[in-house]
Order: structure tokens, then C-alpha cells, then sequence
């Protein structure tokens, strides 16, 4: 999409203008007097998730810019923290489906499609709602089977119905995979898995149109609870590539210790403004999300804001350890990564879940030597003795937890930080 950046500036001025009509703003913005070009738009000052869960609904009204009426209520779930509680007006929220639709259609979705929706319904997050929103809208034949069941209903719910696309989380689809695997079946309908909520890896990526046996991998869209769709994929998108909607979002990407804009091919921090959101304004918010610019209007993703962790002298990723796990067919690609300082010394413990623990003993002790030796400071962490405790340790299919909300699993449990 082309978008004169002038217009966009000028969109978000007049929106920063809307937001000192709610209190909460009127007090955050009072120094912004003059703002003409980006270099002055840089100097706003950013939106925090904290600051966003603190004032806002139930507890707050003070982010409103009018009184509460006419509305969506949603909620983000909390996977990356505390919940924040998102309102949209009632003409704000079928723009937005608008757009999702039209996300929905770049990915070459047809009337004849039959879509399973397996997003979590309840708790306000509004993920399921939303999906039949952009399923009707491009008149597919929707299956509404929903997450709530437990993966192993819909499982044998989407064997009954033969859908030809299925759209979820990535947690969920690796479990269904999990079970087809089990099963020694893929689903001989299925044309193409689309995931929103978390970005999936290029293992679990093979990992689940093996044993689904789908020919299309795609991303819905890039988006969040706070923001909505940030960015959608066309067919000359890559892996992590995603466009941005430049009448909708302002993306920002930014050197996250300074704030300023980074430069086409460096990594920085997403920040985000809805240009449409007046209600409750959102701006500059730190989605905490990394990216880089392709080119004017495309980026992308890089993983997520404080995703790696420290670990002796160094940073690890959260893929290092996916990419080692991918190479054993014993396991899932679900698990989770916890570490604690015990005075000195560490506990690191690597939950990974598969089909029959009891029987793949022998593998979780050659996963723990692979992952030494493809991962510098845990074979040297080894060696001197640094780990109280390293194991890997197997958990039956969906026994880790899930967020009760979205159905997401935290990654990583950093009790050094708590």
C-alpha cells in the first residue's frame, strides 16, 4: 500500500491532539506543545504495558476520551505479563475487523474454504470473536470449534468435518500435530494452517505440516490484544515478513536504549499507534516485539523483547534450544526453559513434552548432551560444575501449562528476575 509519511505524520498529530481530551493524557502529553516534523514525533514519550494495565478498565476511565458507551471490551490475556484491558468503539472495532479480513484474503482465502476457528474463547480476549468476524466476512464456511474443548475433542472434531484450513496458535497446532503423529495420520483435506498470537519457528513450521500434512504454513497477520493487526503477508513475503497497514498503524522501529529510529536493516524495538483509535488512544507503545526494515513499508520480526536470556557470559535464544529439540522425533516442540540461581550455582531445567515419557528416557539424556554441546555455555557450564541441577525432564502431551486464557506457554521461567 502506498501512503504519503506526511499524511501519516499528520494523522498521528491529530490524534495525540484527541488524546489530551482523556485525563490520564491530558497530564502525560502537557509538555508536547509543537510537533512539525518526525525528529519532534521521536520525542513523545512512549507507552508503557504497565502504565496501560494501571489506567485504564475496570480500574480507570482516565484513557477514554469520551464516556463509555457503544463499546468493545477486550483483553490482551497476559501471556507477556499482566493483562491490559483494551476498549474500542463500536465503529472502531468493525474497522478493524475490516482490515483482518482483508489480511485474511491476501493469504488466497476462498468462499469454498471450510475454516476451523481453534482460538480460546472467554475470559475477553477477543481472538475467536474476531475470527468469525474475518471468516464471514470473506464467506467461508466457518467450523466455530474453539480451543475450549481441549485440543483432543477438536482433533477428532476437525477429522469428522475435514476442514481445509485450520486457524489457531502455534502452541495448539504443534499438539495437534503431536496427536497425528501419535496416530501415524495427517488430515488428507487440510490445504493450509494460519496462526496468529506468537510467531512460529521454521522447526515447528516443518515440524507440524509433516504430520498435519497441510501445504501452506502462514501467519494470519502480525498482531496483539493491545493494537490489533499490525501487518499483513502477501505472496512476496518471507518467513517473518510482514507489510505494514500505513492507514491504520504508525510502526515505529527504534534503538530500544535511546528510543530514536533505527536505519533500514537494524534491529530495534516495534513501537506502535493506532491512527484509528480515538476512544482510547494508543501511542508509541512498546508492543515489545524486535524487527527490522526491508524496505519502506515491509519489516521483519526479529523474536521478542527480552526473549533470550543470560546465561554464564552470554545471551541465548529460545530457537537455539527449538533447533536442537526439532532433531529428536520423540519429542514436541512444546516446552518450556527454567532456570534459578541457587548461590552460585544454577538450576536448568528443560520440560519438553512428547507421547509415552516413560518409554524416551534414554533420548531426554542425549538431549541434554546435544543441547551441551550445540550451546557454548551450557557444555562449559557443565564442565565447571556451574549447574546444580541441568535436566531435561519429559511431560505427557499438553501437561505444561498454558496461559487459562489464550492457551499460550511461557517459554521461559526466569526465576533470577522475580
Amino acid at each position: 500500500m502506498n501512503y504519503d509519511t506526511s499524511t501519516q505524520l499528520q494523522r498521528a498529530i491529530e490524534l495525540l491532539h484527541t488524546a489530551k481530551q482523556a485525563p490520564y493524557y491530558a497530564q502525560k502529553y502537557a509538555h508536547i506543545t509543537d510537533i512539525r516534523t518526525w525528529d519532534d514525533w521521536a520525542n513523545v514519550p512512549t507507552l508503557e504495558r504497565q502504565e496501560l494495565y494501571d489506567h485504564t478498565y475496570p480500574r480507570s476511565t482516565d484513557m477514554f476520551t469520551g464516556p463509555l458507551q457503544d463499546a468493545f471490551v477486550s483483553s490482551t490475556g497476559g501471556s507477556s505479563g499482566t493483562a491490559r484491558t483494551i476498549v474500542l468503539s463500536g465503529e472502531e472495532w468493525e474497522v478493524m475487523n475490516q482490515h483482518q479480513a482483508q489480511a485474511f484474503a491476501a493469504l488466497h482465502i476462498r468462499p469454498t474454504d471450510i475454516v476451523a476457528n481453534m482460538f480460546v474463547a472467554g475470559h475477553l480476549w477477543p481472538s475467536f470473536i474476531g475470527a468469525h468476524e474475518m471468516i464471514m466476512r470473506n464467506h467461508c464456511v466457518h467450523l466455530p470449534i474453539s480451543a475450549n474443548i481441549g485440543v483432543e475433542e477438536a482433533y477428532k472434531l476437525c477429522r469428522e468435518y475435514r476442514p481445509t484450513v485450520m486457524i489457531s496458535l502455534p502452541t495448539f497446532f504443534v499438539l495437534m500435530a503431536d496427536l497425528a503423529k501419535k496416530e501415524g495420520k495427517t488430515f488428507d483435506n487440510l490445504r493450509m494452517i494460519a496462526y496468529v498470537g506468537e510467531q512460529l519457528s521454521r522447526e515447528a513450521e516443518d515440524y507440524v505440516r509433516k504430520w498435519l500434512g497441510c501445504t501452506e504454513v502462514k501467519p494470519l497477520a502480525y498482531t496483539s490484544g493491545d493494537c490489533g493487526i499490525m501487518g499483513y503477508q502477501t505472496d512476496d513475503c518471507g518467513f517473518g515478513e510482514y507489510h505494514t497497514l500505513k492507514d491504520f498503524q504508525l510502526i515505529e522501529i527504534v534503538n530500544p536504549d535511546t528510543m530514536q529510529p533505527v536505519g533500514r536493516g537494524e534491529k530495534g524495538e516495534i513501537l506502535v499507534t493506532s491512527l484509528c483509535r480515538k476512544f482510547h488512544p494508543i501511542i508509541r507503545y512498546r508492543i515489545g516485539d524486535m524487527a527490522m526494515w526491508l524496505s519502506e513499508d515491509k519489516y521483519r520480526l526479529c523474536g521478542r523483547a527480552g526473549e533470550d536470556f543470560k546465561l554464564g557470559g552470554a545471551y541465548i535464544t529460545v530457537g537455539e534450544f527449538e533447533r536442537v529439540i526439532s532433531r529428536f522425533d520423540a519429542f514436541s516442540l512444546n516446552f518450556t526453559i527454567e532456570l534459578t540461581d541457587i548461590g552460585g550455582q544454577m538450576d536448568l531445567i528443560i520440560s519438553v513434552e512428547c507421547d509415552a515419557p516413560d518409554k524416551h528416557i534414554a533420548e531426554a539424556r542425549q538431549l541434554e548432551d546435544a543441547l551441551a554441546e550445540q550451546i557454548t555455555d551450557i557444555g562449559g557450564g557443565r564442565k565447571i560444575g556451574f549447574f546444580r541441577t541441568y535436566e531435561v525432564r519429559l511431560l505427557p502431551l499438553g501437561a505444561l501449562p498454558r496461559n487459562p486464557i489464550t492457551g499460550k506457554i511461557k517459554k521461559v521461567i526466569d526465576h533470577r528476575t522475580e
